[in-house]
């Protein structure tokens, strides 16, 4: 397998439909009966491979263009005016490229741990004045650093656009998340109603080499659940149960899903992170946007009732999301640990 292996070896094609494909209209459209029956297909893919893809979502991919465009525009800045909105603790603002390393990841190759050339812009919610948060230093909570507007006119509008319109849709799969691990429709909605969502906007430069540079190594996300639309290029790979790496294939207008650490650990296991990667394109640019859905920062993360037992007891102690974090946070972005 690959992630044994001393160099990165070329990932398999495989065809869409051998990653899940969950048609989540009647859900939305509020049909009796969709909830259970779309719940089985998702327990058989958060169990199974760890990702689906998502269709007939009702998501307006304009959205998702004009979020492109703001990101080709803020990633083709000048360094100094990008660095003005330099990442801070609380994973808001401007990743430069090779300053992160992924210290998760399993992977044994000799590029694994080498800072990753890709660059990116991490946001959360603007909080509101009547917010009980607005104006504290509480981490991870409504921190952002914007860029000069003047320089990307209409960024801010277009990036939190994305991340609004994201963290709707993701909060409207909770039921179907909490009916297939046996729980009642609510379960999740009340740790998620303050929720630390984040967005990712990544820009992946051409290396100009034969494909065997990996811009971000395998590793597993810190999310509840992440939601990725089409990226502008190829080379987003994903680890099979089998261990083998497989090229994501493409579904028209589908959303991949992928469960992430925080629902990995909230179900004991039940359900999987699974691990993928990135892939640097030999020619052009990658730009890619994803969504993290995060649970509130006071969110107890205490084991799902259904997902233990006496023969299988709570694997984790309790933990609040903002520790949980915390915690990811200073073994993957420690770069950004004491910036501002």
């Amino acid at each position: 397998m690959s992630l044994q292996s001393e160099t990165v070896r070329s990932a398999a094609s495989i065809a869409a439909d051998e990653i899940p494909i969950v048609d989540i209209g009647a859900v939305l459209a509020g049909k009796p009966g969709a909830v259970e029956q779309i719940a089985e297909r998702v327990y058989d893919a958060c169990t199974g491979m760890g990702f689906m893809f998502l269709v007939n979502h009702g998501i307006d991919m304009n959205i998702v263009a004009r979020t492109f465009e703001s990101s080709r525009l803020f990633h083709a800045l000048p360094m100094e005016e990008k660095l003005k909105s330099r990442m801070n603790r609380h994973q808001c603002g401007y990743m430069p490229p090779n300053v992160s390393v992924h210290t998760d990841t399993f992977e044994k190759h000799k590029t694994a741990l080498k800072p990753q050339v890709s660059e990116a812009f991490k946001f959360t919610f603007d909080l509101a004045p009547d917010d009980p948060d607005f104006g504290k230093n509480r981490r991870f909570r409504g921190h952002n650093k914007w860029p000069d507007e003047t320089l990307v006119p209409g960024l801010h509008d277009a990036f939190m656009g994305f991340h609004t319109t994201f963290e709707e849709f993701a909060r409207k799969l909770l039921p179907t998340l909490s009916v297939a691990l046996g729980m009642e429709p609510g379960y999740f909605d009340p740790h998620f109603e303050r929720s630390s969502s984040m967005s990712r906007i990544a820009h992946y430069p051409p290396n100009g080499a034969a494909g065997s540079e990996i811009s971000l190594p395998g590793h597993t996300d810190l999310s509840f659940l992440s939601l990725i639309p089409p990226a502008t290029r190829p080379g987003l790979e994903i680890l099979t149960p089998s261990g083998e790496w497989i090229e994501q294939p493409v579904v028209p207008d589908g959303l991949l899903f992928n469960t992430g650490n925080t629902l990995c650990q909230w179900t004991n296991d039940v359900f999987k992170a699974t691990p993928h990667r990135v892939r640097a394109d030999t020619r052009e640019d990658r730009y890619s946007n994803i969504f993290f859905l995060y649970p509130s920062v006071d969110a107890l993360m205490t084991c799902v009732p259904s997902c233990e037992s006496d023969g299988n007891p709570a694997k984790y102690p309790p933990i609040t999301f903002g520790d949980f974090h915390a915690g990811y946070a200073a073994r993957n972005f420690g770069y950004a640990e004491n910036w501002d």
